[in-house]
């Protein structure tokens, strides 16, 4: 049994193959820069994308989210928000 991947093109699953239409214009998405923020880690203002890389590497780590699921945030929630932005 093979899979298969479906988009959904006018309210109906179309196979992701047949999606794509071949006479489109290649679209580019342009990410803005990150808002400066303070690191948990060691206090260090990450100001940028590239900087923020190098200090996920620097310290051996890699973010993973900022939310939570549940209809209550956790007791921790609010602690780490302030620790983060002074």
């Amino acid at each position: 049994m093979s899979r298969q991947t479906y988009v959904l093109r006018d309210g109906k699953l179309v196979p992701k193959s047949e999606a794509f239409d071949q006479n489109s214009e290649p679209a580019f998405h342009v990410m803005g820069d990150i808002q400066p923020f303070r690191s948990p880690i060691d206090g260090t203002v990450i100001t940028s994308r590239s900087q923020l890389r190098e200090h996920e590497q620097r310290h051996g780590v890699r973010q993973c989210g900022n939310d939570w699921t549940g209809s209550s945030k956790p007791s921790w929630w609010d602690e780490t928000a302030r620790r983060a932005n002074h």
